[in-house]
């Protein structure tokens, strides 16, 4: 008989009472309780965990006796068989209710909740239908139900080997080859005025050469980016595919400025940074879009996520082996006045970026772009004294980077 409802001392059981209250509603939706007649024989079974529920109980080893319990007593919050001890069977010495739990669904869920609980999740004000949305996104996540965007397997194993230093470019280049269309996408850019020499390229091999290592773990992400984006009802739908315009415009920017003004850092970890700045975002979008009831208006939906998108972030960078400094993009990267001091930064790049984009949607949050300390950091008032700002000098390379990203 599946549980319906709670019972008594649903949240007490040990060790189920280690899991969250979501986890075990779960666990005892997929439960079962079995009512059974006084001298009913239970046996221990491998794979399940047994628990008096009402009535009074015999243990017995060998036949014998060992213990006796009612559901009332402290003893009945334990499992009725333990691995440590030696009985092999109960006998109901009234009417009862044995409540049969799924061992390995119990180790699961425990599993997750341990992992779960080592990642540090920001502290953050939520109202209270906000709060409700998280726990249910959290829930999820903890159940690997949550529809994290889909990353080619090729790209997740890239990114998790590639600071081994055993791991060299023939391992590497061996990951790349297993996803046909990845490998294409690379050899694509290597041969693209960003990289390109007068020689072309054909193959995996020499992609990987001509990139770099490093250059490939970013790159094996951003080329896969346009898969992660993807919706059932117009309102999400139109939200998505308005994030994914945002972050390949910020993305193509912050890697030109990156390029043209600070040698000392990565143009393709900026195109990178700008690109998955927003990520977080997608996962609760998908899970509204799968549950019609959390429906909300456009500006409503625009508040929730905003609110909710470092939380899920951190999930999702945690889940992928992202670096630490992504979500330091996520959680400034929309503080305008940031100012660290002189040296700068991934952070201050999208920052940068994102201020740029918005000032060409003519939505700029600041009353002058020209006076925040990341601008001038960057060195992008005019540029090289010859009267042009730096985005309108730059123009043509973000377009030509921008048509880029959107052809894969």
């Amino acid at each position: 008989m599946a549980i319906k409802g709670k019972f008594a001392q649903w949240d007490q059981l040990k060790p189920l009472n280690e899991l969250d209250e979501n986890d075990l509603i779960y666990l005892y939706s997929q439960a079962d309780i079995e009512e059974l007649e006084p001298r009913s024989l239970v046996m221990a079974e491998t794979g399940q965990l047994a628990y008096l529920l009402e009535g009074e109980v015999s243990l017995l080893s060998g036949g014998f006796v060992t213990e006796s319990f009612t559901h009332l007593q402290k003893r009945a919050l334990s499992p009725l068989f333990n691995e440590m001890l030696e009985e092999d069977s109960a006998i109901l010495t009234s009417h009862g209710r044995i409540l049969l739990i799924d061992q390995e669904l119990f180790g699961g869920l425990y599993s997750q909740t341990k992992a779960s609980s080592t990642i540090e999740l920001p502290i953050i004000d939520l109202s209270a239908s906000e709060n409700e949305l998280f726990q249910r996104l959290l829930h999820a996540f903890k159940q690997k139900r949550l529809k994290l965007p889909a990353l080619p397997e090729a790209a997740l194993q890239i990114r998790r080997v590639i600071n081994n230093p055993q791991v060299g470019s023939d391992e590497i280049i061996q990951i790349v080859q297993t996803d046909p269309v990845l490998s294409a996408r690379l050899v694509k850019i290597a041969n693209s005025p960003l990289y390109g020499t007068w020689r072309e390229i054909k193959t995996v091999r020499d992609a990987v050469r001509r990139l770099g290592l490093e250059n490939t773990k970013n790159l094996s992400f951003s080329m896969s980016f346009k898969l992660l984006f993807s919706a059932k009802t117009s309102l999400i739908k139109q939200q998505i595919e308005r994030i994914y315009e945002e972050s390949i415009a910020i993305a193509s920017i912050a890697y030109v400025i990156t390029e043209y003004q600070v040698p000392k850092l990565d143009p393709d970890q900026a195109l990178l940074s700008g690109l998955i700045q927003d990520l977080g975002l997608i996962p609760i979008l998908k899970y509204i879009d799968e549950h019609p009831s959390l429906m909300q208006t456009t500006e409503q939906l625009g508040k929730t996520i905003d609110n909710l998108q470092l939380p899920i972030s951190t999930l999702i960078f945690h889940e992928w082996n992202f670096d630490p400094e992504f979500l330091e993009i996520v959680k400034h990267g929309k503080d305008w006045t940031r100012d660290i001091g002189d040296e700068v930064d991934y952070c201050d790049i999208i920052i940068a970026a994102r201020l740029f984009y918005l000032q060409q949607q003519d939505e700029l949050p600041v009353p002058d772009l020209y006076q925040l300390p990341v601008i001038d950091k960057l060195g992008l008032y005019e540029y090289q004294d010859d009267g042009q700002f730096f985005i309108d000098k730059a123009e043509e390379e973000i377009q030509n980077m921008r048509k880029l990203l959107q052809s894969f």
